[in-house]
């Protein structure tokens, strides 16, 4: 009888420990979360050439790497997990998640959980190392401290935690609150998360405003309407590595229907841009945007905003800014001819020249800066603006107004140049878009060249090395907008066959 009952408890157990309940992950995504990527790793990881033979070299160098941080059994076990990723108990098959808070004070990464044994016998061997903290237990999850990190897990859910300040004890309620969310709860309790897993892209985010730190947001916010929150201008982003490209797309989810008006009058004080300024820079212009506007239906847009009203209307420089803009009507473009020299030039239609006067009236001002600020007549509607930060050369010539910092491009305003932008390939793409943009790679590489000091912000010459391999790998990155809730990023590489990705990984190999 007392075996019988043995085996009765026994069966009890496994019984009971086969239906201990698997959590579903993504219920630990918080709700206030100002960016959530969904990253397809396994689609990622085949397009970077990572499976089979092609990934074995790479393979070796993070071996390599490891063997030298680590010693005994957590060398060992971190070996094992570098050849077979599954082994360390985490699913790499299922989208793996990252989020920030508003304004970024927080991180984290989300991943699903096959095998919670796996994953103790890692931090176990990492705790040997002293590289983290004994695993507790504490509010239904087990945690450990990886440096400033907060690591904790259960039965189907791993999330790493960081705030701005590394401060675990500070952020463990929030996680386990995190952790202990059902379906329905935090951020899954809207529909973003269905759409962010229906996109079948390598990368799928939902993204707003209020992740930008303070000091951007706060004329951002001076700029919107008061019952407008930085949370309600938000999007869904889907990025894809493609041979050759990639292309990164962007669409608006907001339900604010002030924020659509927003976008809808956008709509209406601009237009499809014709082009028409493409042929006035040289092919080999560093960077170059276009568009179209009915200048006088802009002003009115702009101006009905308190906070960028009074921009426009500044009291130091009273320039008839009305005046100007209801001149305008049509295309304009704006380039930076290149990074060495910083040299701009900006064309935009007018109807009229006649807006010029306004400029004249500033002449009695001007006279009481004591040559600080002084304008001179150049030619006929053309005049140059000395001030403190430099001379700036403008006018009409025609219909076409021109705004410079340099005497030469004001001079040769109007040309048009015989290999132009309008021979590159995505001169055809201007067209179609309300907004046009371009970065030539193959400029900013020679620029580089001749001054190498541009990179020097960067600091550590390892991350230089890579910068400049990124860049001597791409020709273009354009950036249009077909109408003001949507826009599209195309990153072009000379490599036409090649993914991206697997350019990304040969860099890092040469590293």
């Amino acid at each position: 009888m007392k075996k019988l009952s043995g085996i009765i408890m026994g069966i009890a157990v496994a019984l009971l420990t086969a239906c201990t309940p698997h959590t579903e992950y993504t219920n630990a995504l918080p709700k206030d979360a100002s960016v959530i990527m969904a990253f397809d790793v396994e689609s990622m990881a085949g397009k970077a050439g990572l499976r089979g033979k092609e990934g074995d070299a790479l393979t070796e160098k993070i071996i390599g790497l490891v063997r030298s941080g680590l010693e005994g059994d957590a060398g060992k076990l971190a070996e094992k997990v570098v050849k077979d990723p599954s082994e360390s108990g985490l699913s790499l098959k299922d989208k793996v998640y990252f989020f920030a808070t508003p304004h970024a004070n927080a991180f984290g990464l989300l991943l699903k959980v096959d095998d919670e044994g796996n994953l103790e016998d890692i931090f176990e061997a990492l705790q040997k190392e002293q590289l983290c903290t004994s695993v507790q237990e504490e509010s239904g999850c087990r945690w450990t401290q990886l440096g400033s990190v907060l690591c904790t897990f259960n039965n189907g859910t791993f999330l790493m935690m960081k705030n701005r300040l590394g401060d675990v004890e500070n952020i463990k309620g929030t996680a386990f609150m995190l952790m202990r969310q059902k379906e329905g709860e935090g951020f899954s309790a809207g529909t973003e998360l269905t759409e962010l897993k229906q996109q079948g892209s390598d990368i799928v985010s939902v993204v707003d405003l209020s992740v930008l730190p303070d000091r951007i947001t706060t004329p951002l916010r001076m700029g919107l309407s008061g019952d407008i929150r930085l949370q309600d201008v938000k999007y869904l982003v889907d990025a894809n590595f493609e041979p050759g490209r990639v292309v990164v797309e962007a669409r608006s989810l907001t339900t604010n229907s002030k924020i659509k008006g927003f976008y809808k009058e956008m709509d209406q004080v601009t237009s499809v841009v014709q082009g028409k300024y493409l042929e006035y820079y040289p092919a080999n212009t560093f960077a170059w945007t276009g568009g179209r506007i009915q200048g006088k239906s802009f002003y009115d847009m702009v101006s009905g905003n308190p906070t960028l009203r009074q921009e426009l209307l500044n009291p130091e420089l009273p320039i008839d800014m009305e005046r100007i803009f209801s001149s305008i009507e049509g295309d304009y473009a704006m380039a930076y001819t290149s990074l060495l020299t910083e040299d701009f030039l900006i064309y935009a239609d007018v109807t009229h020249s006649s807006f010029l006067e306004t400029f004249e009236e500033l002449r009695p001002l001007l006279a009481l800066t004591g040559g600080q600020i002084q304008l001179f007549d150049t030619a006929e509607n053309q005049y140059a603006l000395k001030t403190m930060e430099g001379i700036y050369w403008f006018g009409v010539k025609g219909n076409l107004l021109y705004i410079t910092n340099r005497r030469n491009l004001a001079e040769e305003a109007g040309r048009r140049y015989g290999v132009s932008l309008q021979n590159l390939p995505w001169a055809g793409e201007v067209s179609k878009n309300r907004m046009y943009a371009s970065i030539n790679f193959s400029k900013l590489q020679s620029d580089i060249k001749i001054n190498p000091y541009l990179l020097s912000p960067l600091g550590d010459q390892q991350a230089i090395a890579v910068v400049k391999a990124l860049i001597g790998a791409c020709e273009t990155m354009n950036v249009c907008m077909p109408d003001w809730s949507c826009g599209k990023m195309e990153l072009v590489l000379k490599d036409k066959k090649k993914n991206a990705l697997q350019l990304a990984v040969q860099i890092i190999e040469q590293i």
